[in-house]
């Protein structure tokens, strides 16, 4: 029973938060309204993930800038060996580091506000919350694409240059 309970909790999530962005349904506004309290509690549960999630990838990505990129460039520049494609990513991957951190924070304050309404006394509200919430996963999502492609060409880049030494 509570399996089947869970299954029907996170169905309603998923369709909340897939649906596309148009006018709130009636069977919407009652499916939000009776379940209100369980949908509130999963996003709690997603709200405690990310968090432990945003910090994870903060420190990771902070590592790779400050113990891999920049101090091999340092050392490059030191040994006279000029390398503008590697000069290009570290500056590229700084800029998306930052703008990653800008993008879940928001993404997090929205988080935390769509938590705090009463999804029962206004189910519309609610789900536009919750459209501009997922929109703004979305942003953090693409920009953690941008983030391990900047990696493996960071890596390709260095594999390049050590075949060139």
């Amino acid at each position: 029973m509570k399996k089947s309970f869970w299954f029907f909790v996170a169905i309603i999530v998923i369709v909340v938060f897939a649906a596309p962005v148009s006018a709130i349904s009636d069977s919407q506004k009652n499916n939000i309204m009776e379940n209100c309290e369980s949908i509130k509690d999963t996003l709690k549960t997603i709200q405690h993930q990310d968090s432990r999630t945003r910090v994870y990838l903060g420190r990771y990505y902070e590592t790779i800038l400050s113990k891999y990129i920049t101090p091999l460039n340092v050392r490059l520049v030191e040994n006279n060996i000029l390398n503008n494609d590697l000069i290009e990513n570290q500056d590229s991957f700084s800029k998306m580091r930052n703008s990653f951190i800008i993008d879940f924070i928001e993404y997090q304050r929205r988080l935390d506000e769509l938590v705090a309404m009463d999804c029962k006394s206004s189910p519309e509200s609610f789900y536009n919350k919750l459209v501009k919430v997922r929109e703004r996963r979305k942003v953090v999502e693409s920009d953690t694409s941008v983030m391990k492609e900047l990696m493996k060409s960071q890596l390709t880049l260095v594999k390049e240059l050590k075949g060139k030494l």
